[in-house]
């Protein structure tokens, strides 16, 4: 700034050359980032596994039901890969607490926007020994005036 502070008459004209420099700097910056970035994104978003949506996804119905038939182990959850993460610990004999733990731990870290203290869950168990399914309906905190009978007869009035 020494080398510079002879050639202009006032500290104005130094001070509007400063923040022009550093103007053109940070817009050219700005830009080269934007098509590097462009540039990289465009040519990974056909094969990307990070990109947003399902439309990656790709799903396999067995058998003639739509909703699929399993024969031995089947965890759903947000995330496909967290999912398939449940999905394994079950195939490998680990528990279904296990297989839970896990995919809710990959969601977390999947979507971690959604998840957290205080939040709630639906979970459907199947006993394959009694053949009956059971749920668990874990909605988040009841109010003052919640007790264990309120649905009795009601059922469908816990659904929004």
């Amino acid at each position: 700034m020494v080398l510079l502070k002879g050639l202009f008459t006032s500290k104005r004209q130094l001070f509007l050359l400063t923040i022009a420099v550093v103007s053109a700097l940070t817009i050219a910056g700005a830009t080269a980032g934007l098509v590097v970035g462009l540039r990289k994104s465009a040519s990974n978003s056909a094969t990307s596994e990070s990109v947003c949506g399902s439309s990656h996804e790709t799903y396999v119905i067995n058998g003639s039901s739509i909703l699929g038939k399993y024969s031995r182990a089947a965890v759903a959850v947000d995330s496909a890969e967290c999912s398939r993460i449940g999905r394994v610990i079950l195939e490998k004999n680990g528990t279904t607490m296990d297989a839970a733990l896990a995919a809710a731990i990959c969601d977390g870290v999947m979507n971690a926007h959604s998840m957290g203290i205080g939040g709630g869950c639906v979970i459907t168990i199947y006993s394959k020994k009694n053949n009956t399914a059971y749920s668990i309906i874990g909605r988040e905190k009841a109010p003052r005036a919640a007790n264990s009978t309120m649905f009795v007869g009601r059922e469908n009035m816990s659904v929004a």
